[in-house]
Order: structure tokens, then C-alpha cells, then sequence
């Protein structure tokens, strides 16, 4: 007779479950940014671990920037403003086999939501320091000799921006990862893009939802267009 109560799945390590409690208080929000965790000792007793354990899981949340050890002070939960503080499932696209289709929706989608709101709450005093970085941008690839790589850049810090003034601080963090994975096949010299990104600047400056919702389609457009086009010079160079 087949044993149902047979577990078929590994227990999770005794480190996961460290880290499990940690994640589970800190949903709850009973743990927040800057408190104190308690000494290994205590939270190893609290836990029933060892303090071998403890130190391990909290070393793991370490490295995601979740909390951060302080030598002589003890270890507290990371603030918001923590740069090293990084979410392992964006890690997981890192490491899987991109399709960038599918990567290119998710662009897509992400940048539709952050022109929303940023047309929404975005300043007037803000919108103004994101025309002179658009300004900048349009500088650069008007010159004969543009630099791609220096458009690059500028084009690359009009979208951190955009992500910043959206003021939403989990939408900035999963768009500027997302804009990151691009960022090796941006060209701001392909034809077309400095027209859409002038026809999405004027639509964030006039807070025009529909057109901007438009300009992310065909820039999106025109990304596919342009990163086809290179795919097909690679091989043809093969």
C-alpha cells in the first residue's frame, strides 16, 4: 500500500528556513528598514539552529542587500536606499536563456506604466530637468559625427530618470534593471529613434497620456526594427 504520508520533497535546509522567517517578518512588516535583528545567539535559540546557521542566511541576505552586518554594531534590516539591496528573482533572468521578445514586452509594458506616472506625479520643476536631459540627448545625435556611445549614455540617463520620477520605488528598481539588460543594444543613431523619443518627450511634457502610451509602441517598434537589423549583420559577418 502506497505510504501518502511519505515526504517526496526535501525538507527545506535549516539556513532556508532562517531566511524564510526573516522574509515572512519582514512581509508582515514587523521587521522594518533600520531595526535591529538579534544577536546570532538569541535568534539561533529563537529558531532552534545553530549559530553556524544564523550566520550563514544572514550572510545570504547580506549579499542580496537585504540586511547589512555592521562589525562591532550588529546587523539591521537594509534601508530603501541601499543600492546593494537586490531582488534574486530579477537575478534569475540574469542567468536564464533571454528571449527577447518576451524581454521586450516586459520593456514594453513596464515603460507604458512609468510614462503614466509620470505624467501623474511628476513636478513641473522635475519635467523641466528631464527636458534638458532630453535636450542633451537630441545635441548629441544631431552633430555629424555622433558618438553611439555617448548617446548611448545620455539616452540610457533619460530612462533612469524617467524611472525616477516616477516615484514608485519598486517600479524604478524592476524598470532600470530591465532597461540595464538592454543597454548592449541600444543605438540611438538607427533611423527613427530620435524622432520617437522627441514624439514621447513632448507627450510626458504636455502630460498627454494617450500619445505617450503611442510613442512607447512605436519606440518599442523601432527597437525590434533595429536589433533584427543587427542580428542579421552578425550572421551575415559569420
Amino acid at each position: 500500500m502506497e505510504d501518502i504520508f511519505k515526504i517526496r520533497e526535501s525538507r527545506p535546509s535549516a539556513v532556508e528556513l532562517v531566511i524564510e522567517k526573516i522574509k515572512e517578518l519582514l512581509i508582515e512588516q514587523k521587521l522594518a528598514p533600520g531595526d535591529m535583528i538579534p544577536n546570532e545567539t538569541s535568534l539561533a535559540e529563537s529558531l532552534g539552529v545553530g549559530r553556524g546557521t544564523v550566520r550563514e542566511a544572514l550572510k545570504i541576505l547580506s549579499a542580496y542587500g537585504v540586511v547589512e552586518i555592521k562589525q562591532g554594531y550588529g546587523t539591521c534590516v537594509s534601508s530603501a536606499s541601499n543600492k546593494r539591496l537586490f531582488d534574486p528573482h530579477l537575478f534569475q533572468i540574469l542567468v536564464q536563456d533571454r528571449d527577447y521578445h518576451s524581454l521586450t514586452q516586459v520593456r514594453q509594458l513596464l515603460e507604458e506604466g512609468v510614462v503614466k506616472l509620470v505624467i501623474e506625479s511628476a513636478s513641473d520643476e522635475e519635467l523641466k530637468k528631464l527636458d534638458r536631459a532630453m535636450k542633451a540627448f537630441q545635441a548629441e545625435i544631431a552633430k555629424p559625427n555622433a558618438s553611439r556611445s555617448r548617446a548611448g549614455e545620455l539616452d540610457l540617463a533619460y530612462h533612469r530618470l524617467l524611472g525616477r520620477l516616477c516615484h514608485n520605488s519598486i517600479v524604478q528598481n524592476i524598470y532600470d534593471f530591465v532597461i540595464e539588460l538592454f543597454t548592449k543594444t541600444i543605438n540611438p543613431i538607427h533611423d527613427g529613434v530620435g524622432d520617437v523619443h522627441h514624439d514621447l518627450h513632448q507627450a510626458i511634457m504636455s502630460r498627454d497620456v494617450e500619445r505617450a502610451v503611442a510613442a512607447v509602441d512605436e519606440h518599442t517598434n523601432i527597437w525590434i526594427s533595429g536589433y533584427r537589423a543587427s542580428q542579421k549583420r552578425q550572421q551575415a559577418a559569420k
